[in-house]
């Protein structure tokens, strides 16, 4: 006897710390959709076996019954966190009406109200009785634990159902982890059928706490190694991965948490723990500043890099690293240099044109002008006609002494000497 209670004990302790273990790795997961509601069956279930543990080792019915009252809270709620669960997990984004959710978990709730009245009537547990020579209690049940059982198998055959229907339809590398699912749920209810109608061939064992052991591995592989409940994180990394521009997430250190395809190659990021050049991962560190662009040396090329920087906050608002997107810009910034060069190449081109244009042919001899039609014009004549320019004639100093130069001084020397002119 003393040997099958040792047996008993670590079978049922390592069903509870299986299932504690499991939930508390969902529970990181509750923001994804299932997961609150599968940590909560988790829960359940570890009660549900913890308190097969500690009534294993009670001698007296009022004892037991003690422990069973504590276990109901892990009974009555197994089965609608596991219907939830199974909503959520399925793609349903409808929520359950109200009158839904009372009917889910109104009998679980009325049900521990009669587990702890248990003591004045039978609903429940007709009688508990343990056998001379034996520790194992034998319950015989009331017409409210059917009541209880029947919506449980209910609420497990819709969950079920609305799991292999989702698995079919989803696409192929999701439809595996769903099917784990159902089989890791399936598993413990049959090992609580098989406690419920006696069909245990030694007495005592609640075959739904070996069943939840392989069950609570099945799901901790499945949601921690297979990412269950990070479906739509993947299904965005798969949507990351095919992106053009590179996506890079940095933890607060500036280190390389995540790196598509993209980013992979614009900044030749290697295998292993990298850090980027601090001039990337401190791109945009400003509110005014979230935009930049850089010239790098990346793998020995110099390179042009756009970076568009966003802080990544905790659910304290705290700075838990910093989401960049980066572009190899360095063929477009080759254009824009060559395209600079061109227009002052142009520029300088066209100052050239505007000079010859400036250019006015005149003959040498007598300084008559060439217009556009190819004549020759007075000088006067062609800026008149071009620019409006009027003229008024006189003679310069050099040239009225070449053509006047004797009447000149003779009019010098006339009133310079009054008597010579009389």
């Amino acid at each position: 006897m003393a040997a099958s209670v040792t047996v008993l004990t670590v079978v049922y302790l390592a069903a509870a710390l299986i299932g504690a273990l499991t939930a508390a790795a969902v529970w990181r997961r509750r923001e994804a959709p299932g997961g609150a509601a599968l940590a909560g069956m988790l829960a359940a279930v570890a009660i549900w076996a913890l308190c097969d543990v500690i009534e294993v080792h009670l001698t007296t019915v009022d004892a037991k019954r003690l422990s069973s009252q504590f276990q109901y809270f892990g009974v009555v709620s197994a089965a609608p966190f596991f219907f939830h669960a199974a909503l959520a997990l399925s793609g349903r984004r409808r929520p359950l009406s109200p009158a839904a959710r009372a009917a889910g978990w109104g009998i679980p709730l009325v049900t521990i109200v009669v587990a702890w009245s248990s003591p004045w009537h039978t609903w429940l547990w007709q009688s508990i009785a343990i056998e001379p020579g034996s520790v194992f209690a034998v319950y015989h049940y009331g017409w409210w634990f059917w009541v209880l059982t029947a919506q449980n198998y209910v609420l497990l055959a819709i969950g079920t159902t609305v799991l292999l229907r989702a698995s079919v339809q989803v696409a192929r590398p999701f439809r595996g982890p769903l099917l784990v699912v159902v089989i890791s749920v399936l598993l413990p209810w049959l090992g609580n059928i098989a406690y419920v109608f006696k069909l245990s061939p030694w007495q005592g064992l609640n075959w739904f706490s070996i069943s939840i052991t392989v069950s609570g591995v099945l799901l901790a592989w499945v949601v921690v190694r297979e990412g269950l409940l990070d479906l739509l994180p993947r299904a965005r990394e798969a949507l990351v991965g095919l992106m053009t521009d590179g996506v890079v997430v940095l933890d607060r250190d500036g280190a390389v948490l995540f790196a598509n395809r993209a980013a992979i190659d614009v900044l030749a990021i290697q295998d292993g723990p990298v850090r980027l050049p601090e001039a990337l991962w401190t791109a945009g560190a400003s509110d005014d500043l979230r935009s930049r662009e850089l010239e790098l040396d990346v793998g020995g090329t110099r390179k042009w890099i756009d970076v568009r920087s966003d802080v990544v906050r905790d659910r304290w608002g705290e700075t838990a690293g910093r989401l960049l997107v980066v572009r190899d810009i360095t063929a477009r910034k080759a254009l824009e240099t060559e395209r600079e060069n061109l227009i002052v190449d142009l520029q300088d081109a066209l100052h050239t044109v505007r000079t010859l244009e400036d250019l006015l042919p005149i003959c040498a001899n007598c300084r008559n002008v060439r217009d556009d039609e190819g004549y020759w014009r007075r000088i006067d004549e062609y800026l008149y006609s071009h620019a409006g320019v009027q003229f008024t004639h006189g003679l310069c100093p050099t040239c009225a002494e070449q053509l006047y130069g004797q009447y000149l001084r003779a009019d010098a020397a006339n009133r310079s000497d009054p008597e010579r002119s009389d």
